[in-house]
This record gives structure tokens, sequence and C-alpha cells, in this order.
């Protein structure tokens, strides 16, 4: 089927249909390398995590190995520990490395080994090594031997392993960096190319669009300014057309043949003048009025085709013809309304689609407005009921210390008087243990005294025997410093005793005092006991309905976010076809179209497809009131039915 028989609105629907699969191809291929560079970034960020995860495994496992050697030299408890806390987090960042390498079966096994070679470490030289120096008197020669030929290049081995993972994560990422770069590179040129290639689809369809439409239309004018100018030899164009402007160009051949048969009548009459003066008078009468009756043809239908080359279809010739000719002005006036009518048809199409695409658009707007509105409070509420359920979890637990605490508070208490009663007996015997203390410390005093005289006589000769005693003279003068703080120290230990005496005696009241008080506090506490059990109980339950609103409030919270990306898109796609429809009606408004009714059936179906439903927010306070407040709480809680906040 040629384009010429193809209709005007068969064009306009042909050219816009090209336009949007072009759109659509390159929005297709851009997404799926989009799509492409996404999924291998996210492979790429797995890969340097697994490194991260197997750097942190090996620096583990070496600081476990400097720790043990530390612990066989120095015996010091931090390093004891620190070496069991290194293996517990070299056991972390190896299990954190197999979740992460879960797909890769060939790195799960390289892990495997490096945690095969990190347990025959630790229980075939770490542990023994351990146990040995902390439980017994072991020489560190003997300690430093055991399990080496056992565990004999294991450490090796796992320095060996996580460098080939490394390795191979490494070149994984790398090559993941590169298909990035691609999608990326191919993302850029298809934007590039594709933007290139609908700029000149464009310009191209709308060079047919004014070859197929407008120029035939301006050419039939002309032809129509010659005829009616009196060149009845012109070429109506567009004549072989099956579509409204051929059925215009048949129209005007129809004018053009009518001059020329006004023309042929013109020389019959000519030639009929000599027969008969009254019937050449008829004749020129009847010529007159058939040239006026032509001129006023041809001029009504210049003037009318004249509108029509301007784009105005709403223009009729409304005063009849002569019988013989009035069949061109019905002819044109058909040609015409029927031109009309494939525009306003168009137009009416373009308006629906202009008004329907702006009310998805608002629509869509507000939908997107609410929806993120609902993700965000989805989202904070289930921030604060996951802080909520914790902080109540917490509380009953500690609740349950505390009844438990209580308890023993209570047994505790009870038993105080009698420790009263011995921390009694005991300080009388430390008052007497204290004046023992003081005879010995006298005697420390003498001692050092004794030692001060012994140093100092050493000094006088180390000092008579000259350059050889120069060494011992400083050995006495510092054992004869030592003595005289030796001698410092007992008397401020005495006059502490003598004080020490004083507060026993005075702590024996006191003491006395305790016991009383403790009776008094056996009996609050066993009240507290009572009632710390009624909130335990109270809390347990709040925690649990705490966590059942807490589940409903995740999956409303994935339901959420799901769907805000939906509306995204959604929105995205109302903004384009917007803009589409107003390009289209822009078009349109180059012709001169009359009265178009609007189509309001798309605005009330958007309007009713946009009514508010029935929050679930509200069902979620309503949950959360009867889990603390019961019934009052409930009712004290107003009913929506309509909501628009989410």
């Amino acid at each position: 089927m040629s384009a010429k028989n193809i209709s005007l609105n068969g064009k306009l629907a042909a050219t816009f249909a090209a336009l949007i699969l072009i759109f659509m191809s390159v929005s297709v291929f851009v997404y799926s390398k989009a799509t492409a560079s996404a999924a291998a970034s996210a492979e790429q960020e797995k890969s340097e995590l697994l490194v991260n995860q197997i750097d942190d495994a090996l620096q583990a496992m070496l600081e476990q190995a400097v720790n043990l050697r530390g612990f066989i030299l120095f015996r010091s408890d931090s390093t004891y520990g620190d070496v069991f806390t290194n293996r517990e987090r070299m056991l972390k960042a190896i299990a954190a490395a197999k979740q992460t390498a879960a797909g890769e079966p060939q790195l799960v096994e390289m892990i495997d080994g490096m945690q095969k070679a990190a347990d025959l470490y630790f229980h075939e030289l770490a542990e023994p090594q351990t146990k040995a120096r902390k439980e017994t008197d072991m020489p560190i020669e003997e300690v430093v031997k055991i399990g080496v030929n056992a565990t004999k290049g294991q450490l090796d081995g796992f320095r060996q392993a996580s460098a080939k993972i490394k390795a191979t994560a490494r070149a994984k990422s790398d090559a993941l960096a590169a298909i990035r770069a691609d999608a990326n590179s191919d993302l850029k040129t298809t934007l590039l190319a594709g933007g290139l290639i609908a700029s000149l689809a464009a310009a191209v369809l709308a060079w047919l669009m004014s070859r197929t439409i407008v120029r035939p239309v301006v050419g039939m004018t002309a032809a129509m300014d010659r005829l009616a100018g009196g060149q009845n030899d012109i070429e109506v164009p567009a004549v072989e057309r099956g579509d409204e402007i051929g059925r215009m160009a048949q129209s005007v051949l129809v004018f053009k043949q009518a001059a020329i048969e006004k023309l042929r009548l013109a020389g019959e009459t000519d030639r009929m003048r000599g027969d008969a003066e009254r019937q050449r008078q008829t004749n020129d009468e009847q010529k007159a009025r058939e040239e006026g009756e032509i001129r006023f043809a041809v001029d009504a239908l210049a003037g009318g085709l004249a509108g029509l080359a301007t784009g105005d279809v709403v223009a009729r010739i409304q005063t009849p013809f002569a019988p013989q000719y009035d069949s061109l002005r019905n002819d044109f006036n058909h040609a015409v309304e029927k031109l009309q009518a494939a525009l306003q048809s168009v137009g009416r199409n373009a308006s629906a689609i202009n008004a329907g695409a702006g009310e998805i658009r608002s629509a869509a707007d507000d939908l997107a407005h609410r929806t993120e509105q609902q993700a965000a409070a989805v989202e904070e509420t289930a921030a604060a009921l996951e802080e909520v359920t914790t902080t109540v979890r917490d509380s009953a637990k500690r609740a349950e210390d505390v009844g438990n605490l209580v308890e023993r508070t209570r047994l505790g208490a009870e038993k105080s008087g009698e420790v009263v009663r011995k921390a009694v007996s005991a300080m009388q015997q430390i008052e007497k243990s204290s004046g023992e203390i003081s005879n010995i410390i006298g005697v420390i005093d003498d001692i050092a005294f004794q030692t001060n005289l012994l140093a100092l006589n050493a000094g006088v000769e180390a000092a008579r025997a000259g350059d050889a005693g120069k060494g011992f003279a400083v050995v006495a003068q510092e054992v004869r410093e030592l003595a005289q703080r030796s001698a410092k120290a007992a008397k401020e230990i005495k006059a502490l005793i003598t004080t020490s005496g004083e507060q026993v005696i005075a702590g024996v009241g006191l003491v006395g005092e305790t016991g009383k008080a403790l009776e008094v506090i056996v009996s609050e506490v066993q009240e507290i006991n009572h009632h710390v059990s009624a909130i335990v109980t109270a809390t347990r339950e709040q925690s649990i309905g705490l966590q059942e609103i807490n589940t409903a409030v995740n999956n409303m919270d994935q339901g959420t976010q799901q769907n805000a990306a939906m509306v995204e898109e959604q929105t995205a796609a109302s903004h384009a076809l917007a803009q589409e429809a107003n390009a289209l009606d822009e078009l349109l408004h180059q012709f001169k179209l009359g009265q178009v009714k609007a189509d309001a059936a798309a605005p009330r179906a958007v309007a009713a497809a946009s009514r508010p439903v029935a929050s679930p927010a509200r069902a979620l306070t309503r949950t959360v009131a009867k889990a603390f407040g019961g019934r009052q709480a409930s009712a004290a809680v107003p009913v929506q039915e309509d909501w628009t906040e989410f």
C-alpha cells in the first residue's frame, strides 16, 4: 500500500509510533547496560570485602602467634588473654569470609584450608604451650618445643592460602571493574547515539510530513491561483493520491475542466453570433451569466483553498453556485469537512491524551509524595518500635535480675547479723594482732638502725681501700639509704597501727548498729521482692506484644519501600507521556479546527482512582495502645476511615 493512499490520521499515528519505538528501544538497551553495571559493581564490592576479611584473619593469626611468644617469655596475664581474643577474632573473620564467598566453591575450599591450619596451630601448639607455661614450672626451652613438629609449616601455609585467596579476589575485582567500565562506556555511547538517532528520525519524519501534507497543499493553492488567473493549461498536483488531499485535487481538476469547458462554450458562442442578433443577444446574456457564475465559483474556490493553505479547515463555501457548478462547491466542502473531521479527531485524541497525561502526572506526583512520606513514617516507626522492643526486653531481663538480686539480698541480710557478731570478734583479734605487729615493727626498726651502722662502717672501710673499694662504697651507700627508708617506713606503719586500733574499737560499736539496721532492711526487702515480681510479669507480657508489633511493622516497611520504587518509575513514565502529548497538541494548534469537546471521562477516572483508602497506621496505633494501656487506651484513639498522610 502506497504512503500516498494512507489517510492523514494514519500518517500521524505512524509517525508518532515510529518515534515511540525508537525511544523504547534505546531505553531498553540503556536499562540492560545499567543493570549489568550495577551487578558488576555489587560483585566487585563483595570481592573487596572478602580481601578485607582475609586480611583481618591473617592479622589476627599473626597477632596470636606474637602474643603466644610474649606470654611464653614474660608470662603476662594480659598477653595470655590476647592469645584467645585473637583466636576468636580470627575465627569470626574466617566465618565472615566463608559467608561472603558462599557462591564460589574454590574460595570456600581454600578458606577451609586456612581454618584447618589455624585449628592445628592452636590445638597442637598454642593451647598446649600456654597451658604448660601457666600451670607448670616447666623451663621455657621445653615449653617452646611442645607441638613444634606437629605444627611445622602451618603458619606459612596460612599465609600462602590467604595470599592466594586475596590474589583470586583481586583478579575477580579487576575483571568486574573492566566489565563495569565497558557497560558504562556502552551506556554513554548508547545515550549519545540514541539521542542523535532520535533527533535525526524526528527531523526525517517532520520532513516527510511536510512533503506528504504541506507541500501538496501549497502546490494546489498555487495551481488554483494560476487557474483563477486564466491559465487553463496548469497541472493539478497530487491527483493520484488516495487520501483527503487527493480528493481535494480531484475537485480542483473538475474546476479546471469546467474552466476549459467555459472557453469551449465561449468559442461556440462566437461562431454562433452571426446566425441571428436575437440569438446573439441571448447567447451574450447566457455567456455573461455563465461567466459570472464561473467567476463567482472560481473566486469562492480560490478563497477556500487560500484559507486551507493557511491551515483554516473551518471555512466553508456557503453561497450556492450555479446548478451545473454547485457540485464543485459540494465536493470542496465535503473534502474540507473530512479533513476537519480527521484533524478534529486527532485533536480530540491529543487533548484527551494531554489531559489524561497531566492528571496522571499530577496523581503520580501526589502518590510519589505520599508514598515517600509513608515510607519515611513506617521506617521511623519500625526504628522506634525496635528501640522500644529492645528497651522493654532489657527492662524485663533487668527486672528478673533485680528480683533474683532482691531475694539474694534478703537471704544475705538475714545472715548479716551472724556476720556482724563474727566481725566484732575478728576486730578484737585484729586489735590484739596490732599490738604484736607493733612489737615486730620495733624489732624491724632496731634491725634498720643496725644495718645503717654496718653500712656506715662498710663505707668507711671502702674509703680506706681507695680505688679498689669504690664499687663497694656505692653499694654500702645504697644499703644505708635502704636502711634509712626501712626505719622511716617502720615508724609510719607503727603510727598507722596505733590509729587502726582506735578505729577498730569504734568499728565494733558501728557493727552493732549495722545489725539492728539489717533487721529493718530484711522486712523492706521482702516487700520490694513482691512488687518486683509483679513488674517482671507485666514487662514480660509487654515484651511479647512489642515483638509481634515489630515484626508486622518490618513487613510493612519492606512493602512500602517496594511501592516507593514502583511509584518513582510510574512518575517518570507519566512525565514523559505528558511531554509527548504537549508536543502533539502544539503541532495540531497550527490548524484552525473550530470547537472541540473535551473528553471528561479520563479526569473522572483518575480522580476516582486517586481516592484515599484506609490507613494501616491507624491499626498499628490501636495495637500499640492496646499493648500498653488495655481497653481504655484503645478507646481513647479516634478512628478515621479516610487518610491522606501516607
